[in-house]
């Protein structure tokens, strides 16, 4: 049995390279001793050792608690570590698993607007939707993805534009009054419940149409909508609304995309 190891040995063990083991050396992890050649030369205890700082780094220690942790290893030291990982653990778990809800609800989401019926309009009653916005004199249709990032950036925490949350924005009133069919006033994002949010979309009676295909016909889609909701008796109470069901992040196919145009609405 060899009684010392070259460091290219020690490193293949561990799957290393030399230079981690370099560096542990110079935060005085490692000890090893110089051979005749002056290679250095690394004994069982640093084989030891190595296991153990292994084991330490997949907790995220610095290396300055795993020097400390080496000098003064006890029981008592190992099961502090034990009740640490064990927290790490819980919080890896916790993680992943908001992570598989969040996979189920986008898979759910695509699912069901993939199959909805599109150029119908249809009248709703919405419940209040709490939602956070980014709002501008005006945005061009173009610029709506990196506005929708920008309010990404804002909330970070708990919001993603790969995600479950619906994200849309506000046709800008004035304009749409004037005929111009891509200015929008605001982007959003609606929020889950218990989460931060800037307002609230009014409770109501909507009026919904979804449509397939490029944003580039807001025009021919707002007049269907619109003289659907005056077929039932109504007319619109604000601003139309797009929310992004099915969108570039979802598909390559933009035949594939599915919005959701939308429009409080009050009797006449």
């Amino acid at each position: 049995m060899k009684e010392f190891y070259q460091i290219h040995e020690l490193a293949k063990l561990f799957d290393l390279c030399p230079d981690t083991l370099r560096y542990y050396e110079e935060k005085g992890l490692l000890h090893p001793v110089r051979g005749e050649n002056r290679y250095r030369m690394y004994g069982i205890q640093d084989v030891c050792t190595l296991n153990i700082i292994r084991s330490l780094r997949e907790l995220d220690l610095p290396t300055r608690e795993i020097g400390a942790y080496l000098e003064h290893r006890s029981v008592g030291e190992t099961l502090e570590l034990l009740d640490r990982e064990e927290g790490l653990l819980k919080r890896r778990m916790e993680e992943l698993e908001a992570a598989r809800k969040e996979a189920a609800e986008r898979r759910a989401r695509l699912e069901r607007y993939r199959a909805v019926e599109a150029g119908i309009v249809e009248l709703v009653r919405e419940p209040e939707r709490p939602y956070v916005f980014l709002e501008k004199d005006f945005i061009l249709e173009k610029e709506i993805d990196f506005q929708l990032k920008r309010l990404e950036q804002r909330h970070q925490n708990y919001i993603q534009v790969i995600g479950s949350q619906c994200m849309g924005a506000q046709v800008d009133e004035e304009s749409l009054k004037k005929g111009i069919f891509n200015h929008f006033s605001r982007v959003f994002f609606l929020t889950s419940p218990g989460l931060p949010f800037d307002d609230e979309l009014p409770a109501g009676e909507y009026a919904r149409l979804y449509y397939r295909g490029e944003y580039d016909r807001l025009e021919e889609h707002w007049k269907k909508l619109l003289a659907g909701v005056e077929r039932t008796g109504y007319h619109p109470a604000g601003a139309p609304l797009e929310l992004y069901r099915i969108d570039a992040h979802d598909t390559n196919c933009p035949e594939e995309y599915v919005t959701e145009l939308q429009v409080r609405v009050c009797a006449m």
